[in-house]
């Protein structure tokens, strides 16, 4: 069975392709930058899209479903006549964390006066919209039109003076004039010490939180909450006080940080990214001849990448694809693989022969180099699609527009910049300078050392000088042929790279089993912002006490019954006993029937009929004040004869890290899974906890995917099965490795890292994929010397792709966002694992894995017949016969051959590199270079 049917089709097209675009360069040097220009204009209709809880969080998460049961449930008070802790969705809010100057007591006569005075300004805020005016009592969530208020300013009754008569009890503190009112201060006073001998008598407290909750039902009154938000900010900023500091935090603050870091600092990274990978670009493409040096095709190189970011921009802004924070790190990795490919191409031009004609020149290259950048390419695209599969809608909208640029680089490259290798070829072969195109004198002929040390350069056109073979090869195309190659390919170095790639491997795994998952909305912060500054302050002072976590009966219920009782009490009880809530004894439980059945036994009713226990509910519990608010947390049938739903709510605590916030959604939710009723668990904060359970699932789905479709792409298209199997092998172990020494390099698996996975699952083919290739490719008579020849042409643009991405991500080391850091730490791993794969461990498998006889056998008979036919209908080729019809390979093409008789019988030196032809031909000293091509 042949395996390179898909290949030789490939290369055929290429090499009649490349001849035809040195036949006609013009259409494709102009059409290119008209079609982006034309595409790019469709950024004036560039949609933003910020939203934390459509871009972070799972579409299918259970948390959206279970939202949409309480508001089907309970929604008919809305957010205008109801607490902030039965919301269910989290509101836009206005919050500040005070702390004392010195690090003192905030619970002191001065700090509260000053604390009073921050909060009256507050109260004052004043805008207008629509020309009318509006302050916070207008704006605010209310329960019976009172606004939510803090109960740290109201249990010292908003004055300073009664700081120190007042005794707080933590974290509930009852009013002694008011005994029936209650207020918890667990959510507002932080880093609280009790008197000695006391369990919950304050003596001190570290920061105080003021929130201010607005109300955003509809698009008008999500419109005047913004405008309050930014006044807050403002008024907040301006504070001065020299006894207390302020940070403060709006519910906008992080989709504004995320907007400022890709819009400021995202616009100086890409400009220095630009500079430094179009410097290496040029510096790495000059050589010490001024004419084979290729600095202006080097920016070209890089211009055609940007073309590609601005065609698939443009085209995502005209089919209203939204632009998102994370899209922002797209064109420095479309860059990055428009100059990998760059170099890909420069190196198989670099192994054709200088004397050649400048079409047959990209004949040859075109024919080589494509088919690897096609399996890049399509590798690459296939990853990005298979990652706009994600339940992140964030990874969908960025594979989307990364995948699109990834298609468009891939057509410029083999357009535009295959157009400007054409002009770069004929001004190398009029021997004119690289950079001011005027012709100059070979080296080889006689000047002065300026002249040879600045202008020389190119070939002679003296006979005697053409005699000697001319060399196109860089210097470390050489040292990968004459040391790099031979010194790997020795079973001594063999051995220790085995050793190497277990203890590698070994250490990834244990990383792997180490993954912490989870997007912590801390990290979507600068590192220095005032909103870090309160985000650590509030997982400093306020985590011990968490969330209120509702417990939701779902179904019409008797619950006058007492065995219903029994079970909801049961199901409450559980939830109290979790690791992850106070329990019973600690009284932060919410539970209107625990509380109905208490004043039951105190107006001694006993064993209600079913119109009893309603009547009493309805017309004497909930008109009580202190009961009034439990309204909120009963649904009641049209003819109020039963209960169709109810909910209780539970405190939960110590929430600290990611792992606690998880565990406790999980174990909360399996308690209301078995319970006997119908129910489920509830809070606004479990849409974004979702993100917890599914990335993992999500991103080996995904991983999986794409690894099962690379094998099919590369056995399709590398034509050896084996070689397939190694290339998979290699991005499973490539993964592998990212995603344990990430883990290791305190990099959390989250959306944003996801995102980072699904680059990885497309680089990490490329370089594997590029040397597999040119091993398989090639028909040497060891496995040896196809190792040397597979570095020999491909080591140089591996090593060039690698240095130039990540010189110039760099930069993103220093970024002062987690986002990032976090794209500079798993692009450096995939560069840099894939460089270790593609250079040492995967030449090492492929000389250990595949035999010569099998690969020889495939291309001595297929290849040969194949040719023959290609030959037939008058196509030249790349190789020769000899003058007894022995086949020998040319630059490596072992499939691709020309027959050429010669009138003296002699073997015809047309362009072997240096020592890749048979010995005995090496030896010939009569081989002259023939110029009888067939075109």
């Amino acid at each position: 069975m042949a395996f390179d049917c898909i290949e030789k089709v490939i290369k055929l097209f290429f090499f009649n392709y490349g001849g035809f675009i040195a036949r006609h360069p013009i259409p494709f040097l102009l059409v290119p930058p008209l079609l982006a220009g034309a595409l790019g204009a469709g950024m004036m209709f560039l949609t933003t899209e910020n939203s934390l809880e459509n871009l972070y969080t799972p579409d299918n998460g259970q948390a959206k479903a279970d939202r949409n049961t309480v508001d089907t449930l309970f929604g008919e008070h809305g957010d205008n006549d109801t607490l902030v802790s039965h919301l269910s969705n989290i509101c836009r809010e206005g919050s500040v964390i005070i702390r004392h100057k010195d690090g003192q007591n905030i619970l002191t006569q001065a700090a509260i006066d000053d604390i009073l005075d921050l909060h009256e300004q507050i109260m004052n805020i004043r805008i207008t919209l629509a020309n009318q005016e509006y302050r916070f009592t207008d704006l605010c969530v209310k329960l019976d039109g009172v606004c939510n208020e803090n109960p740290i300013l109201a249990a010292y009754d908003y004055n300073s003076s009664k700081v120190p008569s007042t005794t707080l009890t933590f974290p509930l503190y009852t009013s002694p004039t008011v005994n029936t009112v209650t207020y918890f201060l667990g959510g507002g006073l932080g880093g609280v010490t009790f008197v000695t001998g006391s369990q919950d008598d304050v003596l001190s407290a570290e920061a105080i939180r003021l929130s201010y909750f607005l109300r955003y039902e509809d698009s008008v009154e999500d419109q005047r909450s913004a405008l309050w938000e930014e006044q807050f900010l403002e008024v907040a900023e301006a504070f001065t006080s020299s006894v207390i500091t302020v940070t403060r935090e709006v519910s906008s603050s992080i989709e504004t940080e995320l907007d400022d870091t890709s819009s400021g600092g995202l616009k100086d990274i890409t400009v220095t990214f630009t500079i430094i990978l179009i410097t290496f670009s040029v510096c790495s493409c000059v050589m010490l001849d001024w004419v084979r040096s290729k600095p202006w095709l080097a920016s070209c190189g890089v211009l055609s990448a940007g073309l590609a970011v601005l065609s698939a921009f443009g085209l995502m802004s005209y089919i209203g694809v939204p632009y998102i924070n994370v899209v922002g790190s797209s064109p420095i990795l479309i860059v990055g693989i428009g100059v990998d490919d760059m170099f890909i191409m420069l190196a198989a031009w670099r192994q054709t022969d200088v004397r050649w004609s400048v079409e047959r020149r990209m004949r040859h290259a075109f024919s080589e180099a494509a088919m690897s950048i096609t399996i890049t390419s399509v590798t690459d695209a296939l990853a990005f699609g298979i990652g706009a599969i994600s339940s992140f809608r964030s990874v969908r909208i960025f594979c989307m527009y990364t995948g699109v640029a990834v298609i468009f680089a891939y057509a410029y490259q083999i357009t535009f910049f295959g157009a400007c290798m054409v002009l770069t070829g004929c001004r190398e072969a009029v021997n004119r300078h690289c950079m001011s195109c005027l012709k100059v004198r070979p080296k080889s002929e006689p000047t002065s050392k300026a002249y040879t040390l600045f202008c020389a350069g190119g070939s002679s056109q003296q006979t005697t000088d053409m005699e000697v073979q001319d060399t196109n090869d860089h210097a470390l195309m050489l040292f990968f042929k004459k040391y790099y190659g031979p010194f790997i390919t020795r079973w001594w170095v063999v051995i220790p790279t085995i050793l190497l790639f277990l203890g590698y491997l070994g250490t990834s795994i244990y990383g792997c089993t180490q993954v912490r998952e989870g997007l912590n909305l801390r990290n979507l912060a600068r590192d220095n912002s005032i909103l870090a500054t309160h985000l650590d302050a509030k997982n400093t002072f306020f985590t011990e006490y968490g969330p209120p976590v509702s417990l939701v009966f779902t179904e019409p219920r008797d619950v006058w019954n007492p065995l219903i009782q029994e079970l909801m009490e049961e199901t409450l009880v559980k939830m109290e006993e979790s690791e992850y809530t106070f329990d019973k004894d600690q009284n932060l439980t919410v539970s209107w029937l625990r509380d109905y059945l208490d004043f039951l036994e105190a107006i001694n009713v006993s064993n209600p009929t079913q119109a009893h226990f309603m009547d009493i509910l309805l017309n004497t519990f909930l008109e009580i004040p202190a009961f009034r608010r439990y309204v909120l947390d009963i649904t009641f049938s049209d003819d109020n004869r039963t209960i169709v739903a109810s909910r209780f709510f539970a405190t939960s605590k110590n929430l600290d890290s990611e792992d606690r916030k998880r565990y406790m959604m999980k174990d909360l939710r399996r308690i209301a899974e078995e319970a006997d009723l119908p129910s489920i668990v509830y809070h606004p904060l479990f849409i974004f906890y979702d993100q917890y359970l599914v990335i993992l699932s999500n991103t080996f789905q995904n991983i999986g995917i794409a690894i099962g479709a690379m094998f099919i792409v590369s056995l399709l298209m590398i034509p050896h099965p084996v070689c397939a199997v190694l290339v998979t092998l290699s991005i499973v172990s490539i993964v592998t490795g990212v995603v344990g020494l990430m883990t290791l390099w305190q990099v959390n698996l989250d959306s944003i890292a996801m995102t980072n996975l699904v680059i990885c699952i497309g680089f990490s083919v490329d370089f594997s994929a590029h040397i597999s290739y040119a091993y398989i490719s090639v028909n040497t008579n060891s496995r040896r010397d196809s190792v040397i020849h597979a570095l020999y042409s491909l080591g140089m643009p591996i090593v060039q792709g690698a240095l130039s991405t990540i010189l110039g991500l760099f930069v993103l080391y220093f970024s002062d966002s987690h986002i990032f850091r976090t794209f500079f730490k798993t692009m450096f791993l995939v560069i840099s694992l894939g460089a270790l794969h593609g250079l040492l461990f995967i030449p090492v498998g492929l000389m250990l894995a595949i035999p010569v006889k099998i690969r020889r056998m495939v291309y001595a008979t297929e290849n040969t017949r194949d040719f023959r036919d290609v030959e037939d209908r008058g196509i030249a080729t790349m190789s020769q016969y000899s003058h007894n019809n022995n086949p020998y390979p040319m630059n490596g093409m072992a499939n691709c051959r020309m027959y050429q008789p010669t009138n003296d019988g002699s073997y015809v030196n047309s362009g072997y590199r240096d020592g890749f032809l048979p010995s005995h031909i090496n030896a010939r000293q009569d081989v002259l270079p023939q110029h009888n091509w067939i075109s």
